[in-house]
This record gives structure tokens, C-alpha cells and sequence, in this order.
């Protein structure tokens, strides 16, 4: 009778058995983005769940890190895939842009875990292209990771020059009065 460690093949014989993998390529569309949205609410709900347990605080911020992935995945994929970005500075060239989240997506994360967001306004929470100076002075601003007023979330623009936004579609929008309940009611079939 063979040992277990006779049973087992060698490193070098196993990679002779590796093939290349030829994964179905996929085209972007309506259905692809529901998918993504299946896969993305079913995950971090799941997530969610499991970080209400007692775990370490290397545990902890492991589960923050999948969360963190699933709602950077779905913003990357079926918003900036899909329609852009929720929001545009107006006159910024979208080939020379950042695209940005308004509202920092770990605090996004963050409201999540803490009840304060839903599943589906943590996937559509704002984002917008802005030009690269204006992403420059966020950072010498130190808004990278924080905004003065997230519910009045284009208060993180005030530092810009007379700079005014519309949404992907055109809508010019008052960015003094716009508010996240604004961004969630005009979203909500996105």
C-alpha cells in the first residue's frame, strides 16, 4: 500500500498538467452589469455580516478589504464602464480626467458597516470626473480621504475656482443645494 507522501505527484510533474486557461472573454452589457450587481449586493451583504462577528483586528480589517474591493469592483466596472461617472466637471476633457469618488470610498465602506447606507446606495454612491489640477488640489487640500459634508457632498468642490458640474447625462445641476438625497432620487434607476 503507497503512503500519502508517495501518492502525491511532484511540484514539476503537477506543472506539466497546467494548461493556459481560456476564460470566456465578456462583453459589456445590460445584463453583465445586472450580474455585477447580483454578485456585488450578495457578496457585501454576506460581508457585512460576517464583520459583525468578534475577530481579531487583523480579521477585521481583512473583511473591510473585501468590501472595499466589491464596491471599487461595481464603481469601476458598471459605473465608470457604463455611464462614466455620475457627475462631470463641466469642460473637462473626459480622455484627460481622474474619475473620482465624491464621497471617499472608504467612508462610503465605512457608512456601510455602520447602517448608515444601504447595499444598493453604497454601490451608487457619487463619483465624477474632474481635471487633474482640480485632483491636485484635493490632495494639497487633504480631501483625498475625507469631505467636509457628505451630505451636502459637493461641498468637497468648494475649493475649486468657480467650477460647475452636470450630471453623466447633461443635467446641469446647483451644487450649493444638491444633496445625497437629490443624487439617490435622480440615480435610482441606474
Amino acid at each position: 500500500m503507497a503512503t500519502i507522501k508517495e501518492k502525491r505527484i511532484s511540484l514539476k510533474e503537477s506543472l506539466t498538467k497546467f494548461t493556459k486557461a481560456n476564460y470566456t472573454k465578456v462583453k459589456r452589457s445590460t445584463d453583465t452589469h445586472c450580474e455585477s450587481l447580483a454578485i456585488a449586493v450578495s457578496e457585501l451583504e454576506r460581508l457585512i455580516n460576517l464583520y459583525s462577528g468578534n475577530y481579531t483586528p487583523q480579521t477585521a480589517r481583512l473583511i473591510r478589504d473585501s468590501i472595499d474591493h466589491w464596491i471599487r469592483r461595481y464603481h469601476g466596472y458598471v459605473i465608470e464602464g457604463g455611464i462614466g461617472a455620475h457627475y462631470s466637471q463641466a469642460g473637462v476633457d473626459l480622455k484627460n480626467c481622474i474619475f473620482e469618488h465624491v464621497i471617499p470610498a472608504a467612508k462610503v465602506r465605512d457608512m456601510l458597516i455602520q447602517g448608515v447606507l444601504t447595499v444598493p446606495q453604497a454601490l451608487n454612491t457619487p463619483t465624477c470626473f474632474i481635471s487633474k489640477d482640480n485632483d491636485q488640489l484635493l490632495r494639497d487640500h487633504k480631501r483625498v480621504s475625507t469631505s467636509p459634508d457628505y451630505w451636502n457632498f459637493f461641498k468637497r468642490y468648494d475649493i475649486f475656482d468657480n467650477v460647475k458640474f452636470c450630471t453623466y447625462n447633461g443635467v446641469s445641476i446647483d451644487q450649493t443645494s444638491w444633496t445625497l438625497e437629490d443624487h439617490f432620487n435622480f440615480f435610482k434607476n441606474i
